[in-house]
């Protein structure tokens, strides 16, 4: 009577399953496990220092990324901004104190959600790496694609990075991504 039961219960489980399967195809979602994905973008600073004085400066950097999505809903990827330049901005601690980065390279950890077909918010945290000094930041992300062909997506960003005891800055990016 056990095995049975057990039996209708698994019948049950896989048939569900294939269900669902047949439903997602069907409405013309697939759930692709790896994306990765390439942005050009302006990385913006609030409190800059350019000529010896203050204003925002807007510095050109570039996105790398790998997501793996666990359905069509929620993901996990690594997230690395990689600025081109080098520049100084003014801490949040102190007018007085500056900071120098020289072309820092910024990977974070990203825990993504999926609402719709297109928007995509993200949230994590990494660190933000130069030659001199390492800084812990939190990331917060949202991505609108459209999806061109083949497994190919148009991507525009924006992203808002908090480094701590540090500065702030926000990145406006787009470019392309495959999933696979």
């Amino acid at each position: 009577m056990k095995n049975i039961l057990l039996h209708i219960v698994l019948f049950q489980a896989v048939f569900t399953i294939q269900a669902q399967e047949l439903q997602n195809n069907e409405n013309g979602f697939q759930v692709e496990h790896h994306q990765v994905g390439l942005l050009l973008a302006h990385t913006n600073l609030r409190e800059g220092n350019v000529n010896s004085g203050n204003s925002r400066i807007s510095v050109p950097s570039f996105n790398l990324f790998y997501n793996y999505h666990f359905n069509q809903n929620w993901m996990l990827g690594l997230h690395t901004d990689f600025v081109t330049e080098q520049f100084i901005v003014e801490s949040f601690e102190s007018s007085d104190k500056i900071i120098e980065r020289k072309r820092p390279i910024a990977p974070a950890i990203m825990l993504g959600y999926k609402p719709s077909e297109h928007f995509t918010f993200l949230l994590g945290g990494g660190i933000d790496i130069d030659g001199d000094e390492t800084l812990s930041l939190m990331r917060c992300d949202i991505e609108y694609g459209l999806a061109i062909k083949r497994g190919w997506e148009f991507v525009a960003a924006f992203g808002y990075d908090i480094r701590f005891s540090a500065f702030d800055s926000f990145q406006l990016g787009v470019g392309v991504a495959r999933g696979f």
